[in-house]
């Protein structure tokens, strides 16, 4: 078949149905019925053959036949594909570079499957690599099999979210085979060797056009970041910042004027938590997940109100330890409660259930208030403790008393403290003591004795923590050392989640979803895992893929960053040795057209059928014969009378006068009566002008001919055409016709017979209602139309001002009102229905049968 094919040959099966169809389509209709209907009685001397039964002409059947053979010709795909100019091999290798930079994917996917299809009749093997870096237990093979295996393997293929190993893919190429690279158009370190192992082989680039991620963390005002990018020259591109449902919590335009740039964006405080991943491309490596690590926490040190020198107060020592971590803010109570803070830290305050309300509600909500004894607290408590302090401090190593200074013992595991190093000079001379062992409190760390030295307990969403002894010098050496700024760090994230209690070093980090191609997290594939002292050296890759990693209830995120670097720059592939591949044109899909050949064809043979059974009468044709398929070809050439678009009956006006908003508005409201009263459904009033082409389609035109009293030679010879051909008009003056009302000089050119005024005799006033006048005075047509002559009057003349009264705009009252309306419903029922009302001619004989 050379370069044709079928997507679905198996559906070209149905061809075989086609003389069963021809068959059916050839049997006579089902015999009549017999019922009884008491009517016939009325015709019942008369001797009607019955019809013979009606068979479509041949041709017409083989129409019909074609029309079905081309929808299941089109159902099946038809496809041409022009075949390649060049040598056709008996073995061809695809190797497809499917790393990070294949954001072209589609378009390399296109180009393998038109060059496999291209090659199909030739009967050549294919064997498909990629480049990506695999996993050890996942090596690849080169393997050459025939065209649709290649297909469905080239379907089943995607980019990775990490780096080429193009020197790994060049030991599976197979020799004294072509090949084909479709590449991504960066340098990688193994290119060089891929380029000597294939030797003079065809490529196809498919250069990146998105940007990457260098670098980018949090700031103190939202994000930063550095980006990269293939091409020079100005360019903007738009940086998004998304919360995890997807929501764009703040953006901003990167501007390049080189290959590089910077951009800052601002997030506002209240949202900053939210931050889950930034984008600026819809690459993987123009994706940046954000985790907690990177940010700094907003805390609120509460103002303990003393006045003790710098290196005597607590907030001096948990400033030293927290401001390289953390932003904080020295407020009161009140106003600490009130700011965005999420963690509070509170040296020796000794809070009141009133002042300590508003903070409790926060720390109900979600937040933690980490408390640090003091003397306050000894003699006062606080209703932000965890535990009920005694009164008095537990005091080791003075004058009175037997016990040594303690240091720390042991840190629980699965809290945020565990495995802390234990340092053995810092001592704990004074702690508080709980009054009695509460179950809801949670033991951080323990003195060597056993005493608590931080407690904890769940309050709400949030925490309320204790630190059993100062944060200065006086009750212990915990602020003098490295334990003290170890400690306070590692209740940060706390301020993020206060649910994240498993936050321990030294626990391997688990992959928890991984980052797919596409930029979504997912469940991953292969489990992996980094251990916890080389997470600073982890490089996104197939053993270690790029996503969320997990440590206890702690979160970490691994990005392509990791891969291109501080000082990455796009780097164009060396083609050194290579030729430009032959590219094929794309295969041309002829479904559609195959589809649209049989939509013409159905649309021919409905109105072929309609012609047929006399729905539509075309003069000097008739289709009897195989002459008629010259006659279909003149049928779109003659527009055929037809109502509007959805089938339903107008009624028309002469429009472009100052009154078209009453004649609309009076004619629909005529169109809703007759709809409700009649079997005529009318659609909305259409607008005509007297020049118009296409005024057969309207039954009965109103002329508004109190404002548009005159005609040009044109128009009356339209007019005179519509009139011929059965078309009515209702010329109204909008009052009682006499000198002056502009008649005779209106209708002058229309070259009208005698007219006569109407009767209640006249079949008008007959047509659906028995009425005996029209309003306005007396009515007009032409004379010998009362309907025994079986002649229909073209025009209506009369002075009522009707639109105005079908409205029911006029202040007139209902019984006039339902006048006019029953009189412009007859005018359309004798537009339609012209003189059947009169027909007496068969009276006497119908008659005289009833009464046998």
């Amino acid at each position: 078949m050379g370069g044709f094919s079928f997507a679905a040959p198996l559906l070209l099966a149905g061809l075989i149905a086609l003389p069963l169809i021809w068959f059916l389509l050839r049997q006579s209709p089902p015999p009549p019925r017999a019922v009884r209907l008491p009517t016939l009685k009325l015709i019942a001397a008369a001797e009607i053959p019955p019809p013979q039964a009606a068979r479509p002409p041949w041709w017409l059947l083989f129409l019909r036949l074609f029309l079905i053979a081309l929808i299941i010709g089109a159902l099946a795909g038809p496809r041409w594909q022009q075949p390649l100019t060049g040598p056709q091999p008996t073995r061809l290798t695809i190797i497809i570079d499917n790393g990070w930079a294949a954001t072209r994917w589609p378009e390399m996917m296109a180009a393998a499957k038109d060059r496999v299809e291209a090659l199909t009749a030739a009967g050549t093997r294919f064997a498909i690599l990629t480049t990506a870096a695999r996993r050890a237990d996942d090596p690849q093979a080169a393997r050459f099999v025939d065209a649709d295996t290649a297909l469905s393997m080239l379907g089943g293929l995607k980019p990775q979210p990490w780096n080429v190993d193009r020197a790994k893919a060049a030991e599976a190429v197979a020799t004294g085979s072509d090949v084909l690279w479709l590449s991504d158009g960066v340098e990688s370190a193994g290119a060089a060797t891929l380029r000597a192992k294939i030797g003079n082989a065809e490529i196809m680039t498919f250069p990146a056009r998105e940007p990457v991620f260098r670098a980018g963390g949090r700031t103190i005002a939202g994000y930063a970041a550095t980006l990269a990018r293939p091409a020079d020259g100005p360019e903007e591109r738009r940086v998004e910042i998304l919360a995890s449902g997807g929501e764009v919590l703040a953006s901003d335009t990167a501007l390049f004027g080189g290959r590089a740039t910077v951009v800052r964006i601002a997030v506002p405080a209240a949202r900053r938590g939210a931050i889950d991943r930034v984008r600026a491309g819809s690459g993987p490596a123009s994706l940046m997940l954000v985790d907690g690590s990177g940010g700094r926490p907003r805390i609120a040190l509460v103002d303990s109100g003393g006045d003790a020198p710098p290196l005597e107060s607590g907030e001096f020592y948990i400033r030293r330890a927290l401001e390289p971590h953390a932003e904080l803010s020295m407020l009161s109570l009140v106003d600490a409660a009130a700011s965005d803070a999420n963690l509070f830290l509170l040296p020796d305050v000794a809070a009141t259930a009133e002042a300590a309300a508003a903070l409790l509600e926060r720390v109900r909500d979600g937040a933690v208030a980490i408390s640090f004894a003091g003397p306050r607290l000894a003699e006062n408590g606080s209703a932000l403790s965890p535990v009920d302090l005694r009164r008095g401090a537990r005091a080791f190593g003075g004058v009175m008393s037997w016990q040594e200074p303690q240091v720390v013992g042991s840190f629980t595991a699965g809290t945020p403290l565990a495995g802390l190093p234990r340092p053995d000079d810092a001592t704990v001379s004074k702690q508080l003591l709980a009054r009695s062992n509460d179950p809801d409190v949670q033991l951080w760390a323990t003195l060597t004795d056993g005493t608590p030295l931080v407690s904890a307990r769940r309050q709400g969403a949030g925490l309320l923590i204790l630190i059993h002894t100062s944060a200065d010098p006086s009750w212990s050496d915990l602020p003098l050392s490295g334990l003290f700024e170890g400690m306070l760090v590692r209740l940060l994230p706390l301020a993020d989640n206060a649910d994240a209690l498993d936050i321990s070093a030294g626990a391997p980090w688990r992959l928890d979803r991984a980052l797919t191609f596409e930029g979504r997290l997912a469940p991953p594939d292969n489990p992996a895992e980094i251990a916890a002292d080389a997470w600073s050296d982890a490089i996104a890759g197939p053993e270690t893929p790029p996503g969320i990693y997990a440590s206890g209830d702690a979160r970490r995120a691994l990005n392509l960053t990791t891969l291109t670097g501080p000082a990455f720059a796009f780097a164009p592939l060396a083609t050194d040795g290579l030729r430009p591949a032959e590219t094929s044109a794309p295969p041309i899909d002829l479904g559609r057209w195959l589809l649209l050949a049989a939509a013409l064809l159905f649309a021919v043979d409905v109105i072929v059928t309609l012609i047929l059974r006399g729905a539509i009468s075309l003069p000097a044709a008739r289709l009897t014969s195989p002459a008629a398929a010259v006659t279909m070809a003149l049928i779109f050439a003659f527009p055929l009378a037809a109502q509007e678009a959805d089938g339903r009956l107008q009624l028309g006006y002469i429009g472009g006068t100052a009154q078209d908003a009453e004649i609309a508005r009076g004619l629909q409201a005529l169109s809703r009566e007759l709809g409700r009263r009649t079997a005529v459904d009318p659609g909305i009033p259409a607008r005509v002008s007297p020049g118009d082409k296409g005024l057969g389609r309207y039954p009965i035109i109103y002329w508004p001919a109190v404002a548009r009293q005159s005609m040009n030679r044109a128009e009356a010879a339209n007019i005179r055409a519509y009139l011929s051909r059965g078309g009515m008009i209702l010329f109204d003056f909008g009052q009682p016709l006499g000198n002056g009302s502009g008649a005779r000089r209106l209708l002058a050119p229309l070259g009208l017979p005698s007219l006569q005024e109407v009767t209640r005799d006249h079949v008008l006033f007959r047509s659906y209602y028995l009425i005996d006048q029209a309003g306005g005075g007396a009515l007009w047509v032409e004379a010998d139309t009362e309907g025994d002559s079986g002649r229909v009057a073209g025009v209506l003349i009369g002075g009522g001002n009707w639109p105005a009264l079908w409205a029911g705009s006029s202040a007139v009252s209902a019984v006039r009102r339902e006048a006019a309306l029953r009189f412009g419903i007859n005018a359309v029922m004798y537009a339609l229905t012209g003189t059947y009302k009169a027909d007496q001619v068969h009276a006497e004989t119908l008659l005289d049968r009833i009464g046998e």
